[in-house]
């Protein structure tokens, strides 16, 4: 299943082997590796790929869930940081 979604995770992101491995620091053969079953990843490569891309492990090695955590903290500070502006601006 692990091999099976990270090839999805790639796919979801446009992303070629070549620019996939790079932005995750790694050979583009290890990622072959991955893809084929030839290689067992690391956890290592689990921790990056949520650092990097926000990628649910939970759905990484199950398959349950989404694809991709939510990012309501960021959403929210976002909106702190909107408000602040228009505050700032007298719009509200």
């Amino acid at each position: 299943m692990y091999a099976e979604n990270l090839k999805k995770v790639r796919k979801s992101l446009n992303l070629s082997v070549d620019k996939f491995a790079q932005k995750l620091g790694i050979p583009a053969s290890t990622i072959w590796g991955y893809e084929g079953k030839k290689r067992i990843p690391s956890i290592e490569l689990s921790i990056q790929l949520y650092k990097i891309f926000n990628v649910n492990l939970n759905w990484l090695v199950s398959g349950t869930g989404s694809m991709f955590n939510e990012d309501s903290d960021k959403k929210e500070e976002l909106r702190k940081e909107i408000r602040e502006v228009l505050k700032e601006e007298g719009v509200i």
